[in-house]
């Protein structure tokens, strides 16, 4: 039965199921107070009004009108860095390469990379270093606010880290690289199709992909990068080279939204399936969006009218290794102030290490 019967091709390897991922907390307790009032007030202008008036507001058109579990609790904010699929020996062995890693010669190595790209990074900034051979802590603010896959159509709202000393990139460009140089995190390379410089990959997006702009022409820093292979060197020239690091924090996402198919646009044809979430946030991107990820482009202090701030002067404190899937918190006698209720679910850390600079 030659040419008529049909070649299997064979099927590509599944994708391993995630385990654990990387990432910077973005909670302590001076973060808490602030990003409680804001993701609370953000939480209560857009969450979907109960009765016959449900759904979107066309006298309001930044109004969102979103189920409750589409809004992500306050205990699950952080910095993904990147994600793993680890046996429990795996896990070990990427917990004690976690506390062997020498961050202070990465945080002085990001030091490096931000002051050849932008020396005003060092003079703007209360927190830069004062000497060489010092280290500061990463201070950073959450502004803005972006939609992927684009702003007429999101699944989600994030918003971004702003470093006014410009470390805190090439500092998670370098660690994220140690991990897979390890063999610990997944290498999600970018596509080979690229597109072309002057557009953002997800296209219509005015704001929500150019927070990957840092990492989108890895030839921003070539110029000024020595050649010797320091880690940001190795990190940029990897291959396959990884997609560029998004570093963000996720406020809405509808993949948590239970019975989406209820949501869904009831004029597509379908028998029960679940669809995708989406909805139209162009114009509340546009009013909470000014800051783009582009320090080499603009001030690396935006002003207040420019950008939606939601907390400010959050330390990052700890890097950590979680397990997927956050866990519900469910307050009881032992919580004595009430914090539990008020994260409302957490991811269970496995791992855990300082980056407080050690005096």
């Amino acid at each position: 039965m030659t040419g008529h019967g049909r070649s299997r091709q064979p099927r590509p390897d599944k994708r391993p199921a995630l385990t654990h991922f990387l990432c910077l907390p973005l909670i302590n307790s001076a973060s808490i107070p602030q990003l409680e009032q804001s993701l609370s007030a953000f939480k209560k202008a857009h969450r979907l009004p109960l009765g016959p008036h449900a759904g979107h507001d066309p006298a309001n058109p930044t109004r969102l009108g979103l189920p409750d579990t589409a809004f992500r609790p306050l205990g699950t904010l952080h910095l993904t860095l990147g994600v793993m699929s680890l046996t429990k020996q795996r896990l070990e062995q990427a917990s004690e390469f976690l506390q062997t890693l020498d961050l202070e010669s990465l945080m002085q190595e990001a030091e490096r990379v931000a002051s050849r790209s932008s020396p005003r990074s060092q003079t703007h900034s209360p927190h830069a270093p004062q000497t060489s051979t010092s280290v500061a802590p990463f201070i950073v603010s959450l502004e803005s606010l972006h939609a992927l896959p684009q702003a007429a159509s999101a699944t989600i709202l994030h918003a971004s880290p702003v470093d006014p000393t410009d470390r805190l990139y090439p500092f998670c460009v370098m660690l994220r690289d140690k991990f897979i140089e390890a063999g610990f995190m997944l290498n999600e390379a970018e596509p080979k199709k690229q597109m072309p410089s002057n557009q953002s990959p997800t296209s219509n997006t005015s704001q929500s992909v150019q927070a990957i702009s840092p990492a989108r022409d890895a030839s921003s820093h070539a110029h000024v990068l020595p050649k010797t292979l320091d880690p940001y060197t190795v990190a940029m020239t990897r291959e396959p080279k990884p997609r560029p690091l998004l570093l963000h924090a996720t406020l809405v996402n509808t993949i948590y939204v239970r019975g989406r198919k209820n949501y869904a646009d009831k004029s597509t044809p379908g028998k029960g399936v679940s669809k995708r979430f989406t909805f139209d946030a162009s114009n509340l991107v546009s009013q909470h969006t000014g800051h783009t990820l582009q320090p080499a482009a603009a001030s690396v202090q935006p002003t207040p009218n420019n950008s939606h701030i939601w907390a400010r002067d959050i330390a990052l404190n700890d890097i950590c290794i979680c397990e997927m899937g956050a866990k519900k918190l469910q307050p009881g006698s032992e919580d004595q102030h009430g914090l539990d209720a008020r994260m409302g679910e957490k991811y269970v850390v496995v791992a855990q290490r300082s980056i407080v600079p050690t005096q």
